[in-house]
């Protein structure tokens, strides 16, 4: 529901096993902005290049 904002979570990949893993000491809740809810888009890594480039 984009009225109430976004949220940003980490899913962390295990590489050897497989699969995923939520991590529960992550997240971004773009919906309790200051002014007002908003949408996550067009996020980077600092210092980061294409590579880095997260689109939501």
């Amino acid at each position: 529901m984009a009225g109430k904002g976004a949220q940003l979570i980490q899913l962390d990949v295990d590489t050897e096993k497989g699969g995923l893993t939520l991590n529960p000491n992550f997240l971004v809740d773009f919906g309790a902005e200051p002014d007002g809810p908003v949408l996550c888009h067009e996020m980077r890594f600092p210092g980061g290049d294409c590579t880095s480039d997260i689109w939501m």
